[in-house]
């Protein structure tokens, strides 16, 4: 028990360093709230015409839709469309990842703290801020029931965690591929639509709508999202938690196969 009490304290002073190392950049993290906020608005205004010339009723109305694209915004820097992790894959390449074996830490785990660190920098320094300007502008659904938002909740941090072990997953592969930018680029296009991110998938043609139900990146975006706005709720919303949870596992049980695979195969040349 002592020995999970000091494991615990030490990755959470790696997060804590991550969160640390991001304050030094505020200037662009201004830069990129207003990035945010200027998609946001581009993504408003053409969902606001979409609306404005349907012939039919929608699954979600306009102001669903605008709460559905805030959030996308809030979260948009938690999302795994960053695999890229150029200090990583530099290190793989030029050997000094040998160094992270010499520390008395789990590579994997120190990295998840990482990743974890990084969310609750971009959640804080600009989600929180993107949502509170986006209440003042816009019409922004906030859930009144207790339960949806304890749902939503552990949604969205299981949604953070399976974040964070795909993107070591992605970076894993730098051991055959030395350079990851191709599988990331690929990842990102896969993530981005099939998470619900450009389109919520409620409003996809059935048939793609239900590929999307056997993929994993919905609880990224779309599960969260839905049922922050109500759209699944009672019973569904744990069964959809619960796919959440094995998904994360499955990416974590990845990512460790890959690392230690990489690691097994790594040679170091040189003293």
């Amino acid at each position: 028990m002592k020995s999970l009490y000091l494991a615990f304290h030490v990755y959470l002073a790696f997060a804590t360093k991550s969160f640390q190392k991001r304050m030094q950049y505020r200037v662009a993290n201004l830069a990129g709230l207003t990035t945010n906020f200027f998609f946001l608005l581009v993504q408003i205004f053409v969902y606001t015409a979409f609306y404005a010339a349907r012939t039919g009723p929608l699954p979600l109305n306009l102001d669903e839709i605008i709460t559905y694209f805030v959030l996308c915004q809030v979260f948009f820097m938690l999302m795994p469309f960053w695999g890229t992790r150029s200090e990583v894959t530099a290190a793989i390449k030029s050997g000094d990842v040998v160094l992270q074996l010499t520390k008395p830490v789990d590579f994997q785990s120190y990295w998840f703290a990482d990743e974890c660190g990084r969310a609750y920098y971009y959640l804080l320094m600009r989600g929180l801020p993107t949502f509170l300007i986006s209440i003042l502008f816009f019409e922004v659904a906030i859930p009144q029931q207790p339960t949806v938002l304890m749902a939503f909740a552990i949604s969205m941090t299981l949604s953070i965690f399976m974040s964070a072990a795909i993107t070591i997953t992605i970076f894993s592969t730098g051991f055959w591929t030395l350079d990851t930018s191709g599988i990331s680029g690929m990842s990102y296009a896969i993530i981005t639509l099939f998470s619900g991110m450009l389109v919520p998938i409620v409003l996809w043609p059935e048939w793609l709508a239900h590929v999307a139900r056997w993929l994993p990146f919905e609880g990224l975006i779309d599960v969260p999202f839905s049922i922050y706005l109500g759209k699944i709720t009672g019973i569904s919303a744990w069964i959809a938690i619960s796919k959440q949870m094995a998904w994360t596992l499955f990416f974590l049980g990845l990512g460790r196969f890959l690392l230690t695979r990489g690691f097994s195969r790594l040679v170091i040349q040189g003293g």
